[in-house]
């Protein structure tokens, strides 16, 4: 009445008919690793479907009750388990069935008297991915020290640290698959993403140049449809570009395109996977003006990047019209290395910003009075002042950004995805932007202001300076002029919304100027700024929401042939998945501030590039060492024939478990005896290395000393021509 039954479970119970056959079913139960595992009770003449499974419940009890368990016997046909603790009686022994594939449990004693451990080897690293893998795809960032703490908490036993990273490692494989699986499912992830939205673009490039003429990936570009509307219905036309590494084995970038939207946050237009940054990749890349519908030459149009390799070549190759901005602080990080300090580094930024042509001409004068050299650095031909000054930037676009954060902050956006495989990582691309829109949508339909916030803030502010700092003056015209403290004039023109400054002209939001001549107007500053930072643009952009897209096991396959992953060139040491920070990145920690290392030689050969403690690693390769089989001498040979039809007496408990530790014992010492070789084999190297060196320098000097002392020896020596000039001039 009150046992409720799950129809997965197979023990509901047989009924019996009158020659009572049901019998045999109660005599001998049935075990059920989905139902049995959280109670586990053996019992004489239970069925295990096989063998991997009566190991699993045996491994499953031991850790519950804190025992180590030991394999006597483990094979397809037979299990036989003992205890660990010395003297312990329990027993369990499972075989196979006649005419069945089943093992039952033939001998079973459940005494034991053992005690809980805490370091017990029955914790093993498959069992705890089995465990805890539901926990790690809910949370795949979980540290590996949080990750040991919890298993040890869960199963009573001590985990490792590397226990844990382990774990995790296999945990996330297992969820993410192989990566060679997942490229050979590129084809079908495509066809599912323009099934849930037609308007998605989707571009995969492959490399036939191969002996069996398959392909293999070398490119993949995606601009989801909803991107593509979004950009077109409320962004300015700018656009960001950026590229980063990929940290899976099969190596690569990830090119983005990044927007602007209406609250001056980042709206990603497309992101593509290409085997290296070069001229070639972005041309390809540069192609989606198509899905944007720039023209055919990029009239009208900004980008603002980096520099990366083979950029400029591309633009002028696709985009030759479009405008192009340098991110400030790259070009710093750049001038910084020629030109340092603070000094330096403020007059740049200075004229960065500087929003006339007279501001411009100004500042340029004081960096040649201060540094000549930074002065004609910054004239070069390669940095025009058009691609990285506010004063040359066009009115039109309503964007005055210097850097290229828009591109940096979305590359620490997807910073986890990044060392996933292809369709993994672009899934988890798209989840977050799923997630994002969503987000933002929803908060701002309950902002009631016009503007957005992130604009608001920034007429707040300039409320402010205009009260404190600008006094105006009418003309009985539309053109306004307004005084500042310091004695500055502007003329501000109300009606073509301009200023002097050019500060509104460039962002489109009322400077302090223009907000002192419009409160001198009796009007409101918010109904001067521009559409482009409206709520409604703002909900316009995001009310184009991503599509949800079925797991990979619903896909259908594609009749096509599979594509192949690209080589895969592992490197030596342990993959890095950390760049290497400039000096000014570098985070502080201490009391003490460290010096910036410039260059490194090695006290020990003398050569630069590397110091003593990183010596070994420049050393020639090791010799090898040949694997001898070594016999056992004390070995007695003389009992190892017995007569025929002998039998061995059966070994006791205690005789199996001290023959399953020596046979531990002897291969640890098999493992230590070949790691003392392998150090002595590398010291012995080392020296031969050293001696080497030092008998080279020595020969050195003695050659030089050599060549010194013949050079004066023939110096001194006269030469037969010599002896004649002599006796000519005596004539």
């Amino acid at each position: 009445m009150y046992g409720a039954m799950d129809s997965d479970e197979e023990g509901i119970g047989h009924e019996a008919n009158s020659d009572d056959e049901g019998d045999d079913m109660q005599r001998f139960p049935e075990f059920n690793p989905k139902t049995d595992m959280g109670n586990l009770q053996f019992c004489k003449g239970m069925r295990f479907a096989s063998a991997k499974i009566l190991r699993a419940a045996v491994r499953e009890k031991a850790i519950q009750k804190g025992w180590e368990a030991m394999f006597v016997k483990s094979d397809r046909v037979r299990v036989r388990v003992i205890y660990k603790a010395e003297n312990c009686p329990f027993e369990l022994y499972a075989s196979k069935m006649q005419h069945e594939d089943t093992l039952m449990i033939k001998t079973y004693n459940a005494e034991h008297n053992c005690a809980r451990v805490l370091d017990n080897s029955m914790v093993r690293t498959p069992y705890l991915t089995e465990k805890f893998i539901d926990q790690i795809k809910l949370n795949p960032d979980w540290s590996t020290d949080s990750l040991a703490q919890t298993m040890s908490a869960k199963v009573q036993a001590r985990v490792s640290i590397q226990q844990a990273y382990r774990t995790k490692k296999a945990a996330l494989s297992i969820l993410e698959r192989s990566h060679a699986e997942q490229y050979s499912r590129v084809k079908d992830y495509t066809a599912e993403l323009k099934k849930v939205d037609p308007n998605t673009t989707v571009d995969i490039k492959c490399d036939f140049n191969n002996p069996g003429q398959q392909p293999v990936f070398k490119r993949m570009y995606v601009c989801l449809g909803a991107l593509k509307m979004g950009f077109k219905a409320g962004c300015r036309s700018l656009i960001g570009l950026d590229g980063c590494h990929l940290k899976s084995p099969y190596g690569g970038q990830l090119l983005l395109a990044v927007g602007v939207d209406a609250n001056n946050s980042t709206w990603v237009v497309g992101y593509a996977m290409v085997e290296q940054e070069c001229k070639d990749s972005w041309i390809w890349f540069l192609e989606l003006a198509n899905d944007l519908d720039i023209k055919s030459d990029g009239a009208g149009w900004t980008f603002i990047s980096d520099k990366q390799k083979g950029l400029l070549p591309a633009f002028e190759v696709v985009l030759p019209s479009a405008e192009h901005r340098f991110c400030v602080r790259h070009l710093w990080t750049n001038f910084n290395k020629k030109f340092p300090g603070k000094a330096l580094k403020d007059q740049l930024w200075a004229i960065a910003k500087s929003t006339t042509l007279a501001y411009f001409t100004k500042e340029m004068v004081l960096m040649n009075q201060m540094e000549p050299g930074a002065y004609n650095y910054l004239t070069e031909p390669e940095r025009p002042a058009k691609h990285w000054s506010r004063s040359h930037f066009n009115t039109v676009l309503k964007c005055d950004i210097l850097l290229n954060n828009l591109s940096e902050s979305f590359n620490a956006f997807i910073l986890p995805a990044r060392v996933k495989p292809v369709i993994s990582m672009f899934e988890e691309i798209r989840i977050k932007l799923m997630k994002r829109i969503h987000i933002r949508r929803d908060k701002m339909m309950e902002v009631q202001d016009p503007i957005c916030p992130k604009l608001r803030e920034i007429l707040e502010k300039n409320k402010v300076k205009a009260a404190t700092d600008c006094i105006p003056y009418g003309s009985g015209s539309p053109k306004i002029e307004v005084e500042s403290i310091g004695g500055a004039r502007y003329i501000v023109d109300i009606e073509r919304r301009s200023c002097a400054c050019r500060r509104w002209d460039l962002s489109g939001i009322p400077c302090k100027h223009a907000v002192s001549a419009i409160h001198f107007m009796r009007e409101k500053p918010e109904d001067y700024v521009h559409p482009c930072y409206w709520t409604k643009t703002y909900l316009a952009t995001y009310s184009n929401t991503i599509s949800p897209v079925n797991g990979m096991d619903l896909w259908e396959r594609s009749n096509d042939a599979a594509i192949l992953p690209p080589q895969y060139n592992r490197q030596p040491g342990r993959p890095k998945t950390k760049r290497i920070k400039d000096a000014s990145e570098k985070a502080t920690e201490g009391t003490k501030l460290g010096r910036v290392q410039k260059s490194l030689k090695c006290s020990r050969c003398g050569i630069l590039g590397h110091n003593v403690k990183t010596c070994h690693r420049h050393l020639p390769p090791k010799e090898k060492i040949s694997k001898k089989r070594k016999l056992d001498s004390g070995k007695d040979t003389t009992n190892q024939f017995k007569a025929k039809g002998t039998k061995k007496p059966p070994l006791t408990k205690n005789e199996l478990r001290d023959k399953v530790i020596q046979k531990a014992e002897k291969m640890k010492n098999k493992r230590d005896a070949h790691k003392a070789a392998a150090f002595a084999a590398a010291k012995t190297t080392i020296a031969k290395a050293t001696t080497k060196s030092s008998t080279a320098s020595t020969t050195t000097q003695a050659a030089r000393a050599n060549s010194k002392a013949s050079t004066s020896a023939k110096s001194s020596t006269p030469t037969r021509s010599s002896q004649r000039i002599r006796a000519g001039k005596e004539a």
